[in-house]
């Protein structure tokens, strides 16, 4: 029994009524609004504040379910409503009758006949509706007057439909039969169809059978003194009335009427007013006085019954006459003036039966107002508060308990007398006979005592019955007993005695083949007794057997003897097997068999809990942890015994404490809360808990006990062991239907109801959402599962199992139609034929619409147009790149290989026709007429490439102010070369001799024809040194280095742009001036030769006057910039550079020196190397070059190059240079004498100090100090 209150989820705890759907739902109208249950939680429907009101108030007075599952509602102020599961929602249905009859509807009642037609009656009893569907159109519904021939007065009694359908509308003024022509005027208030016959009676005595053939009624006549009756009911083809004389059986076939009197001295009222027939076609007469009597209509005996509790408090009655049958055929009743109590078929006897809730402290249920019977026979009942629930269970087992208090039954056994034996954890130990009445209780000294008395001060583990008919006595710590023949012997563990028990907690007890006694001791391992001289001593570890000695094997649960002389010992540390053919116990084999990690076919723990036997030989072992395993080796004696896992075992349910097999060679699995029924040929598998039985019961480890003569098991309980017949321990067959309950969308708050709806449409936002259901089966929901499968997305014939859980949650549902289909199983586990479905829609977002694809449609096909365009022009880009590359690349192959010969052409014709002096006029002519051609062949390569070169390109912008491009309609021709020749030398410049032999250039050129055209116009001016590719041009400058560099671009090994590369990054050959000529006339190529650090880039074909003014100016302009630079070169001020750097600074920093009015810093790191170097050691006399090149790490003939030049000077005049102008700072800036300066810079002779001087300066020194002080 559970009680169910708001705290529950109820609407409120008053209930005004309550019904079944025709779903099977069950509702309850409170007041505070309507509820439904559906097994797992409540929900209700009620106007609240906040939203639009429906009922004109949420106390609800009665409810009526209909057939197409929709509910009727009428309110306290008797309005009236409609609750429609498939909306939801209340529907106000009354205020459209009043607005279309102009009337003021005052429910009553509601007859719902069929899914076409309903009948409301009124409390004024001046009319009434007829409805059919919830349509309303010009002829649904009817308003039907009283007083008229379809209804002979709107005092309505009763409205029903018989097995054809047709409506019966029972008045206090006539009969009717709706929409036909029969009408009777006698007012019958009571109907009954027995098979297809129709009887009808009113209250005044009057009976009448109705003739279908003839439209007609006939009337029964009853039996002298029938004045009033008060109901109809049959049993069979019998007529049972009941009547103001008792109750009236009518014969049909007879035509006889008998009339049984339940008068007697208990009961003197004679007027029945309410009869029940049971299955077994019973009668059950309650009357206004005590009790009730049951009759037997066949032959009309008859017994008054009456129960009560000696306790007033815990009787139960009710306003209503009550009684029932549940699905057991256990008739429960409440007889007036009694309590509520149920009919003991055995006895004949009403017994009193507590109603108390499980759920709310034992409280019993005083009284029963109201009440409903569901399809599974459960009784919802409501009395003063709250809701009741009482699930009637037929007790397929038998409980043995101690008196008055719940106490753990830990060993069970049945002696020779067939008397049952339990053994509880406080100690008593109870005898039943086997009846499971109570004998008695052992008492310490071996008697029987009729109240409870503790055996032992500690728990009984193990009951056993030998051979000998005595009982053997296990207990947890208090050793063991021997009862025979009324005595009681006594055994524990003596440390003195080996021969005494090795331990004295005894879990377990039985017998081998040779009815040798074997003992389980938790700590001192196996023992046997043996009984030596009348007297028992046991064979241990502690003197002849040779059980384990190393600490393993000492707790042993429980022993299994087999048929075949096997015996296996169930331990905490693994499973021992040894033989029963035992001569001497120091020799026993034992074999051991452990968890072996990794190994599947070993045991899954080495914690053994309990094994079994079957009878036919089959091993089962059970270990902690829940497993099952079945052994697969021939023999039990071997060490590390093969086994299986017994599939369908749910480790789940817990760990298997214990098992027994049954006469059908079924295996009973013990679990903590349950009890399996495993088929082992089948694999079948039936699971018993707490639906089965009462009190939450729960299992221990008790050894189960199997009666053969009876096949009933035996098992103990926390509250007492029970006894059962496997053979009536079966599954439920109910059905129960599957209804879907509500809906939510993940991130919102409330729920929304669906029930009946007949589709559900998922708006595309919200596809995150769980959908609950419920199987409708009222009893607890143990082992009811549920699987769904959604059409349109699972794949077909598949279903996904969901457990115990009665929600699904879907994530990101695709959008379409689906239809979600949920099966339940009963709550033994057996699927329900029903199987509930729900349309589901989701719908599209925008892009997932036919709109919204359309347009993703063109939008792709505009992409992909897009894409397409934009691949093939970059094609057409790409193969015109490709074409503009092939054709830049021809024609600078061609101007390459087409200058290289213009200019081997033109060259040498023009130095002939300039230098030689004897040529003929003719040979003159020919010649010229060569060299025009030539220069317009030269034109033409120009015209091919498009190359403008009008334009000079300077720093910032391309090109510096010294590196010259200088074109004139893309030629320089010998005779306007003068005009481009820049005199680059300054003032200077004149001060040098052109032609001088002692400037070297470096010619590198892969054309030998070239190379030694360059070779022959170069050689009277300059030495000439050729290389014929940029890696030997390479070597060659840096082992000559020469003054100036004249270099091809395209050459094999390594090109002309790559050589200068190298060429200005190493700081020993940097400093030399190269010029380019090459045939690659683009102006890429001028910018690349520029940022590599070219001083000029001249193209093929070319003038060689002009290329000559071009070597010559550069070289006069590194020689302007030599001799300005030693014509300027002095020391910075001290005081200039003191005032912002420290001493220590200022001789990190390079010195300065000035050129004119601007000051730049010297910027080769040699020169600077090598100006410190001679300022550090200036004052030294014996300084040498030697010495210069050592310190700054290259050999003599790099650092004479490095410094020639740098400065244009040799190193030993550089170094003299250096200290005259130390000299002269100190002449001019000092008052020391000129013998202490000539020291100072390193003069150790005065005379040649004023030499050197006069030299450098023109002056003396002395002269030079008068001139500037």
């Amino acid at each position: 029994m559970r009680k169910f209150s708001i705290l529950d989820g109820l609407a409120a705890n008053n209930i005004s009524d309550l019904c079944q759907g025709a779903d099977n739902m069950m509702w309850f109208a409170t007041y505070n609004g309507l509820s439904y249950y559906d097994g797992y939680t409540f929900h209700t429907f009620r106007d609240l504040p906040d939203n639009q009101d429906v009922l004109s108030t949420n106390r609800i007075r009665n409810i009526f379910p209909c057939t197409n599952y929709d509910l009727w509602c009428i309110t306290y102020d008797r309005r009236l409503y409609v609750y429609d599961t498939h909306l939801c929602d209340f529907v106000n249905i009354e205020d459209q009758i009043n607005e279309k009859f102009n009337i003021h509807l005052y429910a009553d009642k509601i007859y719902p006949l069929s899914p076409k037609a309903s009948w409301i009656t009124t409390a004024d009893h001046k009319y009434a509706i007829r409805i059919s569907g919830k349509e309303f159109t010009d002829d649904n519904p009817k308003l039907i007057m009283g007083g008229t021939k379809s209804l002979p007065s709107g005092n309505i009694w009763y409205i029903t439909a018989d097995k054809k359908g047709r409506e019966w509308i029972l008045t206090d003024k006539g009969t009717h039969i709706y929409g036909t022509k029969f009408t009777t005027p006698i007012p019958f208030k009571w109907f009954r169809q027995v098979g297809n016959t129709i009887y009808l009676a009113t209250t005044d005595g009057r009976v009448a059978v109705f003739d279908e053939t003839r439209n007609h009624i006939s009337m029964i006549p009853m039996p002298e003194g029938v004045t009033k009756i008060n109901e109809l009911k049959n049993t069979g083809y019998q007529l049972l009335i009941a009547t103001n004389i008792g109750v009236v059986v009518y014969n049909p076939r007879t035509f006889k009427s008998e009339v049984v009197s339940v008068q007697n001295p208990n009961q003197p009222v004679a007027e029945v007013k309410k009869i029940y027939v049971d299955s077994k076609d019973l009668l059950w007469a309650f009357t206004d006085g005590m009790g009730v009597t049951i009759i037997n209509p066949n032959t009309l005996e008859k017994k008054w019954l009456f129960a009560d509790q000696e306790n007033p408090v815990l009787r139960t009655v009710s306003e209503k006459y009550f009684i029932m049958e549940d699905e057991h055929n256990t008739l429960w009743m409440i007889p007036n003036g009694g309590t509520f109590c149920y009919y003991d078929r055995a006895k004949k006897e009403l017994v009193p039966y507590v109603l108390q809730s499980n759920s709310q402290g034992n409280a019993s249920i005083p009284r029963i107002t109201k009440y409903v019977i569901s399809d599974q026979k459960i009784l919802w009942a409501t009395g003063i508060h709250d809701l009741t629930q009482i699930n009637f269970k037929y007790h397929e087992y038998t409980l043995s308990q101690v008196e008055n208090t719940d106490s753990e039954v830990r060993a069970v056994t049945l002696d020779h007398n067939r008397n049952y034996w339990d053994g509880f954890i406080p100690g008593y130990l109870k005898i039943s006979n086997d009846k499971h009445q109570k004998l008695g209780y052992i008492t310490p000294s071996g008697q029987l005592s009729q109240t409870p008395v503790q055996f032992s001060t500690c728990g009984i583990y193990a009951l056993y019955e030998d051979s000998q008919e005595y009982m053997w006595i296990g207990t947890k710590g208090d050793g063991l007993y021997l009862l025979k023949d009324g005595e009681l012997q006594h055994f524990t563990h003596n440390p003195a005695d080996p021969y005494s028990l090795p331990d004295d907690r005894i879990y377990d007890i039985v017998s081998d083949r040779q009815n040798r006694i074997w003992i389980a001791t938790f700590g001192g391992g196996l023992a046997a007794v043996e009984r030596v001289n009348g007297t028992y001593r046991f064979i241990s570890n502690r003197n002849k057997l040779n059980w384990f000695k190393n600490g393993l094997y000492q707790r042993v649960r429980r022993i299994t003897c087999t048929n075949k002389g096997t015996i296996l010992a169930a331990t905490t540390d693994g499973l021992v097997t040894f033989s029963d053919e035992i001569k001497d116990y120091s020799k026993i084999k034992f074999y051991h068999s452990n968890h072996i990690i990794g190994d599947t076919a070993s045991l899954m723990a080495s914690d053994v809990n309990y094994t079994l036997v079957r009878s036919n030989g089959d091993t089962y072992i059970s270990t902690l942890g829940g497993c099952l395993q079945i052994t697969t080796s021939k023999s039990l004696l071997e060490n590390n015994i093969r086994v299986e896992f017994v599939k369908n075992i749910n480790q789940d349910e817990g760990i298997v404490q214990s098992m027994i097999e049954d006469n059908a060679g079924n295996i009973w699995i013990i679990r903590e809360s349950s009890v399996d029924k495993f088929n082992p040929n089948t694999g079948k598998i039936d699971v018993f808990g707490p639906n089965d039985f009462d009190f939450h019961m729960t299992f221990t480890e008790c050894r189960p006990f199997h009666d053969p003569s009876t096949d009933k098991i035996t098992l103990g309980t926390p509250m007492g062991s029970i006894t059962f017949d496997p053979k009536v321990l079966n599954k439920t067959t109910y059905q129960p239907k599957i209804l879907f309950t509500s809906l939510h969308f993940n991130g919102e708050d409330h729920t929304i109801p669906i029930l009946h709806r007949s589709n559900i449409v998922i708006p595309s936002n919200k596809r995150n959402l769980t959908i609950t259901f419920a199987a409708l089966d009222y009893t607890r929901k143990y082992q009811t599962y549920y699987a769904y499968r959604l059409e349109g997305h699972t794949p077909e014939g598949v279903w996904i199992p969901l457990g115990s859980q009665n929600m699904i949650g879907f994530n990101r549902i695709p959008h379409g139609k689906y239809i979600l289909k949920v099966k339940a199983t009963n709550t033994h586990g057996v699927w329900s034929k029903y199987i509930a479905e729900l349309p589901i829609e989701i719908e599209p977002t925008f892009w997932e619409s036919i709109l919204g694809k359309v347009i993703l449609f063109i939008l792709f096909i505009l992409g992909l147009g897009l894409v397409f365009y934009m691949y093939n022009n970059r094609q057409i880009q790409k193969l015109s790149h490709e074409m503009s590359v092939l054709k830049n690349n021809f024609f600078s192959n061609a101007s390459h290989k087409l200058r290289t010969p213009l200019s081997l052409i033109g060259g040498p014709i023009t130095e002939v026709l300039e230098k030689e002096e004897g040529l003929s006029e003719e040979s003159r002519n020919l010649l010229t007429l060569v060299q025009r051609n030539a220069k317009e062949m030269y034109q033409m390569v120009n015209q091919m490439l498009k190359f403008d070169n009008n334009s000079n390109f300077y720093e910032d912008g391309g090109l510096d102010k010294d590196s010259h491009v200088i074109h004139e309609n893309g030629e320089i021709e010998d005779s306007n070369a003068k005009n481009y020749i820049e005199d680059v030398a300054l003032d200077s410049a004149e001060e040098f001799e052109k032609g001088e032999k002692d400037i070297t250039i470096l010619v590198v050129e892969d054309n030998a024809d070239l190379r030694t055209f360059l070779d022959t116009i170069l050689r009277k001016d300059y030495n000439v040194l050729l290389a014929e590719n940029g890696k030997r041009g390479l070597e060659m400058a840096r082992k000559f280095v020469p003054d100036f560099i004249l270099t091809d671009v395209t050459m094999p090994v390594m090109d002309g742009i790559t050589m200068v590369h190298y060429i200005k990054q190493d700081s020993n050959i940097s400093h030399i001036p190269i010029i380019i000529l090459s045939a690659k006339a683009s102006l890429e190529d001028h910018l690349k030769g520029f940022e590599e650090g070219i001083d000029g880039y001249l193209t093929k074909p070319f003038s060689a006057t002009y290329l000559k003014g071009r070597i010559e100016a550069a070289i006069n302009y590194r020689k302007s910039l030599q001799q300005e630079l030693l014509r300027n070169i002095h020391f910075e001020d001290e005081t200039q550079t003191s005032h912002n750097t420290t001493v220590q600074n200022k001789a990190e920093e390079p010195q300065r020196i000035t050129i004119g009015e601007s000051t730049i810093s010297i910027q080769d790191h040699t020169i600077k190397k090598v100006l410190k170097f001679v300022l550090e050691n200036i004052s030294d006399p014996d300084m040498k070059i030697d010495d210069i090149a050592q310190a700054m790490g290259m050999s003599r003939s790099v650092l004479y190059g490095k410094i020639k030049n740098a400065v244009g000077l040799t190193p030993i005049d550089f170094v003299r240079h250096i200290k005259i102008m130390k000299a002269i700072e100190m002449l001019r800036d000092t008052d020391e004498t000129l013998t202490s300066i000539a020291f100072a810079v390193g003069f150790s002779d005065p005379k040649y100090f004023s030499k050197v001087f006069k030299k450098e300066m023109g002056i003396i020194p002395s002269e030079y100090r008068e001139k500037n002080k």
